[in-house]
Formats: C-alpha cells, structure tokens, sequence
C-alpha cells in the first residue's frame, strides 16, 4: 500500500448512492465480532438515520483500485436531540444546549483492516471536519474499547461522561472536542 487512499466527500444524496458500499465495508469490519448490533440488518437502520440527517456529512476513502478503504459521517445535533440524554454524570443543561449549529456528532469512523495504521482514519477524521461551521464535535465509542479511546484522545476529545443510549447498546463513552 504505497500510496494513500483518495478521500471524497458526500452529502446525503451523494452518499445514499453509496449506501451499499458502505455496509459492504461495515460487513466486512465487524465479521466475526459476535456483536449483535454490528450485523447488516441491526447497522443498517442506524446509517440510514443518519443520511437523512440535516446538514449530514460524509468523507470515503478509495484505495488506488477503486475499492472502499474507509469512511466518515455524521450530521450537527438539532436543538431536539436526545444525545445528551442519560449521560452519567450529566452535562450542565447550558453544555447539553444544542441549536443545530453548535455541536458537530460524528456518528461513524471506520477503516478496512488492511488500511489500519496508515493514517486513513485520522485523514478521514479531518477531512469531514475541515471547514464546518460548528464549535465542537462530539461522538460515542465503547468504554471497552481502550485502544480507540485513546487514539481519540490523542486527537483532542476528551471523555465527558458514559451512556447506554438504547436497550441493547453497549456502555459507551462521550467525548468531545472544541
């Protein structure tokens, strides 16, 4: 792999037409993971909440041959979102205030295991970032997941609490950056 993949970006039009691709590439990741909400038909409902998310945005890794290496996305909280909702401990309601502008969550970040530790999930990362308008982002990962949290960290977020944000999800750690 001696060159990096080309990262493109997609509105929630443009990525729909991609929409298999990007399951395909999810499919692929977890295979063999034993996690239940990891299967296509569990992930499936979550990607498509998104892509019809306002303001959803999305970046996409192509390997040189064409294949999808990895992928981005996520949309700006709306002042009606329940993100913040059964956060331990709880933000103060003026950090948890969302106006659809303020607060930038980043749903999904993946990269095919041939393309970890290449730097591609820090491209994608940055790419959907660069330039939005909103102050800080914000995304969920699972506290059992030492290695990711970290790599976060060492990004910039920093952990704000913990949820479980529907029956059924794992325990999972919020983190922000401004």
């Amino acid at each position: 792999m001696n060159t990096a993949p080309a990262i493109q970006h997609y509105t929630a039009d443009h990525a729909a037409a991609v929409r298999e691709e990007l399951l395909d590439l999810h499919d692929a990741v977890y295979e063999g993971s034993g996690d239940p909400l990891a299967a296509r038909d569990a992930f499936a409902p979550f990607l498509d909440h998104w892509l019809a998310a306002e303001n959803f945005a999305c970046t996409a890794a192509r390997a040189p041959n064409g294949t999808l290496a990895g992928y981005a996305y996520g949309a700006p909280l709306t002042s009606h979102t329940r993100w913040w909702d059964g956060l331990t401990p709880p933000l103060d309601a003026a950090a948890a205030t969302e106006n659809g502008t303020r607060t930038f969550a980043l749903s999904e970040l993946l990269v095919g295991r041939e393309w970890r530790g290449t730097g591609t999930a820090r491209r994608l990362h940055d790419a959907l970032l660069h330039g939005r308008p909103e102050s800080r982002v914000t995304l969920l990962t699972p506290v059992d997941h030492a290695k990711v949290v970290q790599l976060y960290e060492s990004w910039g977020y920093g952990r704000v609490g913990e949820c479980v944000p529907f029956v059924g999800a794992p325990r999972l750690v919020a983190m922000l950056r401004s």
